[in-house]
């Protein structure tokens, strides 16, 4: 039972912890104009009575439910700014050229993907076990535009298995960008075909939220506080950024997990099942022998005529 509420729990805490911190940084904000109990008059007067009325834990529960709209309406997904605080990949170039002072090699270029071929992932299937040449030992495809968002390994992971199964004509750089699109839809396949992985998938994803949104929120309270006192506060500002790329980086392990079910076959791709025919057919093949499975388990009795008429035959 407690197993079931966790979800619930996870979806909650983001909104509430969020909702917190801003309602107080309203209140550093608007306290001095907030009368006293004993010189209220208007809504402040109503205010005052009605808690006075229902009491202090109500109070507090309803303070809660409104940190809870607030945090709702001000939550920020990990997934849509988890490109943000990290330098260009142009930036690092430009600085590796002038601090190494080397020639420049378009294969440590940042903004592309290497491996090293092996037999087992090269795409001729015609003699797998031939040695492999030096020039065609080294493959590189470039970071598709959604690259930001799963870490560098396994973003090499899933090019070096779409590069293993794809045919001479096949463009990997494309079939990759169009991957990136699918990878809302493949949670939610996970959800479905493995609740377990599906579980940790989705307790990453709290995590990143929890992180993001509190180190967003955090900031603008140090903002307020150092408003409100003294302008040295502004330095605790790193330790809220510093939150946020931690949650960035739960993000992207989150997205390493779909990627990894992909990879290991435990979670089915419609946009590299549909462009690559080694995986149709596998696909096809494993849904006919369990469709064949099924049939024979459905019929006992012929299963059971087999061994009467071999002896009948000898």
């Amino acid at each position: 039972m407690i197993a079931n509420l966790l979800p619930g729990v996870r979806e909650m805490r983001t909104p509430l912890a969020t909702g917190y911190i801003l309602l107080l940084i309203i209140w550093l904000a608007a306290s001095e104009h907030i009368p006293e109990k004993d010189n209220a008059q208007g809504v402040w007067e109503s205010a005052y009575h009605l808690s006075s009325l229902v009491g202090t834990p109500v109070t507090l529960a309803a303070i809660s439910f409104i940190a809870y709209l607030i945090g709702c309406v001000a939550e920020i997904r990990a997934r849509s700014i988890v490109h943000w605080f990290r330098v260009p990949d142009s930036w690092g170039a430009i600085a590796r050229k002038i601090y190494t002072r080397q020639p420049g090699d378009p294969l440590n270029d940042p903004r592309l993907l290497k491996w090293i071929e092996t037999p087992v992932t090269r795409r001729s299937p015609d003699d797998p076990n031939a040695p492999l040449s030096e020039v065609n030992s080294y493959v590189a495809v470039r970071i598709p535009a959604w690259g930001r968002r799963a870490s560098r390994s396994a973003l090499i992971d899933l090019a070096v298995y779409i590069h293993s199964r794809a045919t001479e004509k096949t463009d990997i750089v494309p079939l990759i960008g169009r991957f990136g699109d699918e990878l809302d839809q493949l949670a939610i396949r996970l959800q479905a075909g493995n609740p377990d992985l599906y579980s940790t998938y989705d307790r990453t994803v709290a995590e990143a939220d929890l992180r993001v949104n509190v180190g967003f929120s955090s900031s603008l309270l140090v903002g307020a506080i150092a408003g409100k006192s003294s302008v040295e506060v502004f330095l605790l500002i790193p330790l809220t950024w510093l939150l946020i790329m931690r949650g960035q980086q739960k993000a992207r392990e989150a997205n390493d997990i779909l990627i990894q079910a992909v990879v290991s076959g435990e979670l089915k791709s419609s946009v590299l099942s549909s462009a690559l025919p080694e995986l149709d057919t596998a696909t096809t093949t494993a849904s006919d022998e369990a469709t064949l499975n099924n049939t024979t388990s459905d019929s006992p009795a012929t299963g059971s005529r087999m061994p009467g008429s071999a002896n009948a035959s000898d």
